[in-house]
């Protein structure tokens, strides 16, 4: 398995080698001034997505790596048996799930567009003004307090990918993320 600065799109089939590949990561990144510091994780994705599968039983889309407050985070998407789309974050660090959001397939589909005040392409401005680069996917969802959020996948023009929620009401961001690795691929 080849490992670049940010690893890119994996089938599910090939999660197994990737999580080994985790260790190894830990140890590359400290030789590499440009990848970004990825925290120790402790629960890995073998031990979540069953944690995940009990709440949201479904079949499991794409799984994300990513540091919140300096913390492993796995971004775990579920198309679920109830016919809904979830996105579920596990802590990389203690194994439960600190949140859950229901995806929507589009910014015209109800619940969110109920919601949503500002346009996808104002929010794609906002998000494109802080975090400059090629927009690689959008995702609709809806928080676990009720809020609507555009959420992009950027490709920064150092090949890093980042994930930026911004606010569907507001139009404020409310976070940005490195996507340190992405397993799966979601359908467009």
């Amino acid at each position: 398995m080849h490992l670049h600065r940010t690893t890119r799109r994996r089938t599910l089939h090939e999660a197994l080698p990737l999580v080994a590949a985790i260790s190894v990561l830990a140890f590359w990144s400290a030789g590499a001034a440009a990848v970004p510091k990825i925290p120790k994780v402790s629960v890995g994705i073998e031990k979540c997505i069953p944690t995940v599968l009990a709440k949201h039983p479904g079949t499991v889309l794409q799984v994300v790596l990513k540091p919140e407050d300096g913390k492993p985070v796995w971004e775990i998407e579920v198309d679920g048996k109830d016919g809904k789309l979830w996105d579920v974050e596990c802590s990389g660090a203690t194994g439960k799930i600190v949140e859950s959001e229901q995806r929507f397939k589009s910014a015209d589909e109800a619940g969110f567009k109920d919601k949503a005040k500002i346009s996808e392409a104002d929010a794609t401005k906002i998000a494109l003004a802080k975090h400059p680069g090629k927009v690689e996917r959008v995702e609709y969802e809806v928080e676990a307090d009720g809020t609507p959020v555009y959420e992009f996948d950027i490709e920064l023009a150092n090949g890093d990918d980042i994930r930026v929620e911004v606010d569907a009401v507001t139009g404020k961001l409310h976070e940005a993320h490195a996507e340190l690795i992405e397993i799966g691929r979601l359908p467009k």
